[in-house]
């Protein structure tokens, strides 16, 4: 007689790269930081005090800044406790110069997209609410510089990296965990208007289409980074 068929279908989803609590836990605290930048911003906008003679927005620079790779630290240590490394959410590999150039085109290529859909008026506008944290002046523009390069590090990491691939272990489609993190992350702007949350969340689902076709999340670092020191300057310029 033959042994009977196991019956039992494999498993088709993929392992969590962390525990599911850390996940719930990274979507509070940034949320939760969200929410705090939120009311402080509208409390400034609510009474606004005058600028002081020599007032630097660096220090705001500096505690953003570290938040961010509090925040990496945060996913490092998640995703360690599954044997994945950072590199790992990174992926992709330079062996070649046309491998960087190949990357720096396609960030290039995001970023013109990107620039096309904030110009347009198809999500409407936000409420400008960075706009007191623009550096002004050559030095706090330098102080900037790394901070532009920190975010497109961090956040394409954080959401693009560990989010993205943390939701499709969960729920087993690429397309679904594209679409949750790029939720994520614009609910966390919605301090900035309903406009610019829905035009963040598009952002999103394209860095998460990129990051999920190039397999790596340099291209999209690129533009990242780019975009916000490129975005300092059409700023200034208004």
């Amino acid at each position: 007689m033959a042994a009977p068929a196991n019956l039992t279908p494999p498993r088709s989803s993929r392992p969590l790269i962390a525990p599911a609590w850390h996940t719930l836990v990274f979507i509070a605290i940034f949320l939760g930081l969200s929410v705090a930048g939120g009311f402080f911003q509208h409390a400034a906008k609510q009474h606004p005090q005058p600028i002081a003679p020599g007032r630097s927005p660096v220090p705001g620079y500096i505690s953003v800044l570290v938040s961010e790779w509090l925040l990496v630290l945060f996913v490092r240590k998640g995703v360690h406790k599954r044997g994945v490394r950072l590199r790992d959410l990174v992926g992709g590999r330079w062996a070649t110069p046309v491998d960087v150039l190949k990357d720096f085109a396609l960030g290039a290529a995001l970023w013109a997209l990107w620039i096309g859909l904030q110009n347009s008026h198809l999500l409407g506008g936000g409420t400008n609410a960075a706009r007191g944290l623009l550096p002004q002046g050559l030095l706090e523009s330098l102080a900037w510089i790394p901070l532009a390069l920190s975010a497109g590090f961090c956040e394409e990491l954080a959401f693009r990296g560990y989010l993205q691939k943390q939701f499709q272990a969960i729920v087993g489609s690429s397309a679904l965990a594209v679409l949750f993190q790029a939720i994520v992350f614009g609910v966390g702007h919605l301090y900035e208007g309903v406009g610019a949350a829905a035009r963040i969340t598009l952002f999103g689902v394209l860095f998460g289409l990129l990051a999920l076709w190039r397999k790596s999340l340099r291209p999209g670092m690129i533009a990242h980074a780019w975009s916000d020191i490129f975005g300092v300057i059409i700023f200034r310029g208004m």
